[in-house]
C-alpha cells in the first residue's frame, strides 16, 4: 500500500508542477482563462495618463468608523480579457471600506476602455510603461492610502463577495501580514485550494498567494519588492519580513481565486533557481541545498514526461490524487 501511495504521489508531481501538498479539490465548476500573472510587459507607446476618483497627496478616501481602509492594487498589460471580472470582484465586496489602484504598464488594447468605463469607481488607475510586474505593483505601494494593501492583478478575484468583510470582523492584534488560502482553477473544468503554509515552511519557497495576503501599508511601503528579482520578488518579500520578525496571522479562509498557468508556473525551472537564491539568503542550512537541487532535478524529469504524455493524461492524475 506504502509503495502503491508512492507511486500516486509521484506521478501527481510529475503532471500538477507548483502547487505543492498543500492542496485539495474542491470542485467542479466553469474555469475562465486569466492573464497570466506575470506576462511580458513591453508597451509598444510611451504614455502617461491617469484619471479614478482621486488625484494622488489629496483627497483621500476615508475608512468608516472603526474599520480599517484597505488598498486593493491590481496591475495589469494588455489585459482587456481578464480585468472587468477582477473590478467586478472588488466592486461586488460587501464591505465598503476599499480603495482600488489599478496600474496599467501602457495597454496597447482595450485594457483602458475597461478602465475609464468603471473609472467613478476607482480610486486612482495610472497608464504608463514599467519595469514589469514588480515595478507596477511598486507604484501601486505609493499610491497606496489604506491601512492594509492586497494584491489582485487582472483576472484574480476574491472568492466570495463577503470575503474582506468576514475577515476583518476580526480583530489581529498586532499583526503586520494576514494571510488565508487560494483557489486555484484550471482549464479543465475544476479546481483546487492551496492552502498556506506555515512560516517555518518559508525555506521551501513561498508559502502564500500574493492574492490571498493582506500586509499592513507602512511595512510595505518600507519595504518595496526588490526589482531585481523578476519572478520571486513576493517571495523575497515575505521571508524578509519574517526574518525580521514582523507578525504574522495565518487564517482559515480561502481569500482568492486565480487561475493556473501563470509566469512562475510557465518558467518552473528559473522559478526554482530564483526562489533557491532567495531562501538561501535567508537559510544557509545544508537542508536548502539538497532541497532545491533534488527540485530542480524533478522539474527536468517533469518536463520530459510532460512532453510524452497529453494534457488529458495530466488531469485524470490530478483527478486520481484526490480520489
Amino acid at each position: 500500500m506504502q509503495i502503491w501511495e508512492a507511486v500516486k504521489e509521484f506521478l501527481y508531481d510529475t503532471f500538477k508542477k507548483g502547487l505543492g501538498d498543500r492542496e485539495q479539490v474542491l470542485s467542479k465548476k466553469n474555469s475562465v482563462h486569466h492573464a497570466p500573472e506575470n506576462s511580458v510587459r513591453k508597451p509598444s507607446r510611451t504614455h502617461h495618463l491617469e484619471g479614478g476618483q482621486r488625484v494622488p497627496g489629496k483627497t483621500h478616501k476615508y475608512a468608516e468608523h472603526g474599520k480599517p481602509l484597505l488598498s486593493i492594487i491590481t496591475v495589469v498589460f494588455n489585459g482587456e480579457k481578464y480585468l472587468e471580472q477582477t473590478l467586478q470582484s472588488v466592486l461586488n465586496q460587501t464591505c465598503n471600506n476599499i480603495e482600488h489602484i489599478i496600474i496599467d504598464g501602457g495597454s496597447t488594447d482595450g485594457t483602458l476602455d475597461i478602465v475609464r468605463k468603471y473609472e467613478d469607481k476607482i480610486a486612482y488607475w495610472l497608464s504608463e510603461p514599467d519595469n514589469g510586474i514588480y515595478d507596477a505593483m511598486n507604484k501601486g505601494i505609493k499610491l497606496a492610502a489604506g491601512e492594509w494593501i492586497n494584491f489582485l492583478n487582472a483576472g484574480d478575484t476574491f472568492y466570495q463577495p463577503s470575503t474582506i468583510e468576514e475577515i476583518f470582523k476580526s480583530a489581529y492584534g498586532s499583526a503586520d501580514l494576514i494571510y488565508g488560502d487560494n483557489e486555484i482553477r484550471y482549464n479543465h473544468d475544476f479546481s483546487v485550494i492551496r492552502q498556506a503554509a506555515d512560516t517555518r515552511d518559508l525555506w521551501k519557497g513561498i508559502i502564500v498567494n500574493h492574492q490571498s495576503l493582506f500586509v499592513k501599508t507602512h511595512l510595505i511601503k518600507k519595504h518595496p519588492f526588490n526589482l531585481t528579482y523578476k519572478i520571486g520578488a513576493d517571495y523575497d518579500f515575505i521571508y524578509s519580513a519574517y526574518a525580521n520578525k514582523y507578525r504574522f496571522y495565518k487564517i482559515k479562509t480561502v481569500v482568492a481565486s486565480t487561475a493556473h498557468g501563470g509566469f512562475s508556473d510557465r518558467n518552473v525551472i528559473a522559478n526554482i533557481k530564483e526562489q533557491w537564491g532567495i531562501s538561501r539568503k535567508y537559510n544557509q542550512s545544508f537542508k536548502v541545498h539538497a532541497y532545491y537541487t533534488l527540485l530542480v532535478l524533478f522539474a527536468f524529469l517533469k518536463n520530459i514526461i510532460k512532453k510524452i504524455f497529453s494534457a488529458k493524461m495530466k488531469e485524470f492524475v490530478i483527478k486520481w490524487k484526490y480520489k
